[in-house]
């Protein structure tokens, strides 16, 4: 617009250079007084958390290593129970336990039933004799592990079960034999030891371990045999499918990792029982960890502020005279057209240029082009650092999208909160695009940290809009190229962010970004292609039918995208074989974690333009659970159910069965995912 310069000005005379000159240094010397206190007091602290730490691995691992040394004695015990009866049995074929025999060898009196029971088998594997007072429904253990080893082999061996089994009294128990031989050395027998493992209930209960620290026994199979103190319903479950478990199982040094029973975190330090099925784990409360160090923190903290606060204070005073001048000018720049915070131009400025600009774009007949831009995710940028942070990140920004605009007759303002707005007059839709895809670039090397965004830095949203007057549809208000560069906006924002979408662009349908993994992602893609079988297809089919029907839709697929296109693996109720990605609705779920759900794709502003969203069979609703790849994590496709209606909603319940046939789908792919190996018949196991 002529006569309008696209960059603020400020009156700078050498009183407010002095002025600012003072402030300056000033904040220098109170910047690097306080950050000397800060750095000191963030030392020390920091040692004293760390050595927290180590002392309490240190701790949990003596503990667990007692506790492991104690199990093995008592297992050590039993042994020593078994040779006793064996020897026993040598000198009196007719030795029999009595209530006095019964309490010498397994302990525990009145209620109290000892550490487990014994039993004597002979070479039949029949039960000749037993410690238990009641009588045994099973009277024959020929078919058992430990019977078969003992009478296969002639070596005087300890046999140890490698899983965990349940005694006659309900328990969980772990089974201990020794081979039993007549004069001639021939085998006669086994004498067996069921020790039950909830004999180990009191030293566990003993451990002093802190309100929320715990002690647990687990089978190699995952199962939960015992913990202190104990929670209801969860002795007897099995947690094999955790991730908690396989660090227990693997562990060989302590780690910090959630509880899968109550979600407390906790530190570990777990190991196996030596030959035993056993892992003993012990966990501290990081919590009770760290409270002496937080107590510490704390007082440390009260003592920054209260030196802080002396320290500020005077700073204030001094500073006093300086702000009540500066209040005064800042009064009439607010009046006027300036932005305080960004030095851009302010809304009501930006509403008189457009106008004019709209105005001498009809006028002319030349293109008039606008850019709505929004920081991305800026609301969290200020709750996670601060509004001070907040302010010198749109600081920086503003003077960055100045710098990139070179023209005069540009005119760049702060539009409301974190948005900002470009005028571009006598500028076409295609250089409009490639501003608007310079200052994102622009903006994105400036490599800001933001952690709350999945992108790791500050990233931003472009909304392109373009008036051309010479145009078959020209727009008649200048309201209107605002509200169609907020839609481009949006549908930026809505299809991933940190990108620049014209107005045309959202007429069409946008198309999704691809996901950071692409390369990984479309390598699998393809040898899922050349391995994929016509039996998989009709399981594939099947699979979509069933979710198409169960969950009341008229189209159902199994789809995997390529570089291209879209294809369908598994169909119901559609005829194509594929479709182009750009329109592909499932090319949105890559890069997402979760089922992605859209109720009616027509007013959805990814959709609303796609070719096969538009008309009166135009997809409408969609679902899509993503396909995972196991080892790399790579979505290659997605189970989806579609319907040519919108949906008003999507339950849990629904959410889980789409997951299921999800699971199903990817379950038969699987076959196709790895290279095709010749069969091999399996070798036989020796005897």
């Amino acid at each position: 617009m002529k006569g309008v310069s696209s960059t603020p000005l400020a009156d700078d005379g050498p009183v407010s250079w002095r002025r600012r000159l003072t402030v300056v240094l000033w904040t220098a010397v109170l910047a690097v007084t306080l950050s000397g206190f800060v750095a000191l007091f963030v030392l020390l602290l920091s040692d004293q958390r760390r050595q927290d730490w180590e002392q309490a691995e240190v701790a949990a691992n003596n503990l667990r290593i007692s506790v492991q040394r104690e199990i093995l004695q008592t297992f050590n015990g039993a042994d020593l129970v078994l040779m006793s009866v064996r020897e026993l049995l040598r000198g009196n074929p007719d030795f029999r336990f009595d209530p006095q025999k019964r309490r010498a060898f397994l302990g525990g009196s009145g209620s109290d039933v000892g550490i487990g029971e014994i039993y004597v088998l002979d070479a039949k594997g029949d039960l000749k004799l037993s410690s238990e007072t009641s009588p045994r429904l099973r009277t024959n253990f020929a078919n058992e592990p430990f019977f078969y080893s003992h009478e296969r082999t002639k070596q005087d061996l300890l046999f140890t079960a490698k899983t965990v089994g349940v005694s006659p009294m309900k328990d969980a128990a772990v089974i201990l034999s020794r081979r039993l031989s007549d004069r001639n050395g021939a085998f006669a027998g086994v004498a067996v030891f069921s020790l039950r493992l909830s004999s180990f209930s009191q030293l566990f209960r003993s451990l002093e371990l802190g309100k929320k620290g715990t002690i647990s026994l687990y089978g190699t199979d995952g199962t939960l045999l015992l913990r202190a103190p104990d929670m209801k319903g969860t002795i007897g479950t099995n947690y094999v499918t955790t991730p908690i478990f396989w660090r227990l199982a693997t562990a060989t040094a302590p780690f910090a990792m959630p509880s899968a029973i109550d979600g407390v975190e906790r530190l570990y330090s777990a190991g196996k029982v030596d030959a035993l099925p056993l892992i003993v784990s012990i966990g501290l409360s990081v919590d009770e960890i760290y409270a002496g160090w937080l107590t510490l923190a704390s007082m440390t903290a009260i003592s920054f502020a209260s030196l802080a606060g002396c320290v500020v204070f005077l700073s204030i005073m001094l500073a006093r005279e300086l702000r009540f001048r500066r209040e005064s000018e800042m009064r009439y720049r607010r009046l006027a057209h300036i932005d305080d915070l960004t030095g851009l131009f302010n809304r009501r400025h930006f509403d008189t240029c457009f106008e004019d600009c709209f105005a001498e774009a009809l006028q002319t007949a030349r293109p008039l082009s606008i850019v709505m831009i929004d920081v991305d995710r800026f609301k969290m940028f200020n709750d996670f650092y601060g509004h001070q942070r907040g302010d010198d990140c749109l600081r920086l920004i503003a003077r960055t999208i100045r710098q990139r605009l070179q023209r005069a007759t540009d005119i760049v303002a702060r539009y409301g909160g974190e948005e900002i707005a470009i005028i571009l007059p006598q500028t076409g839709a295609e250089e409009a695009d490639r501003i608007a895809e310079d200052v994102r670039q622009s903006i994105e090397k400036l490599a800001i940290g933001h952690a709350q965004s999945s992108f790791g830095i500050v990233t931003a949203s472009f909304g392109v809009a373009t008036f051309d007057p010479t145009s078959s549809e020209p727009l008649h208000r200048s309201t209107e190229l605002v509200a169609s560069a907020d839609e481009a906006l949006y549908g930026a924002k809505r299809s991933g962010r940190n990108r620049v979408i014209s107005h045309a662009v959202v007429k069409t349908g946008i198309p999704a970004l691809p996901p950071a993994d692409e390369a990984e992602r479309l390598a699998l893609v393809e040898t899922l292609l050349a391995n994929l079988t016509p039996t998989v297809r009709q399981s594939l089919d099947r699979i979509s039918q069933m979710a198409a029907q169960a969950l009341g839709t008229s189209l159902a697929v199994v789809t995997v995208v390529d570089a291209e296109e879209q294809r369908f693996l598994g169909r119901f109720g559609i005829e194509l074989e594929s479709t182009s990605r750009d329109l592909a609705i499932c090319s949105h779920a890559l890069g997402s974690p979760e089922t992605m759900i859209v109720l009616d794709a027509a007013r959805d502003v990814r959709f609303a333009g796609n070719a096969l969203v538009k008309g009166e069979r135009g997809l409408r609703f969609y679902a899509g659970a993503p396909l995972k790849e196991p080892k790399t994590g790579a979505t290659i496709g997605t189970l989806c159910i579609v319907d040519t209606v919108a949906h008003t909603g999507f339950t849990g319940e629904q959410h889980k069965l789409l997951s299921g046939f999800a699971a199903m789908a990817l379950e038969q792919l699987e076959s196709c995912l790895e290279p095709v190996e010749d069969f091999a018949p399996p070798r036989s196991a020796a005897g």
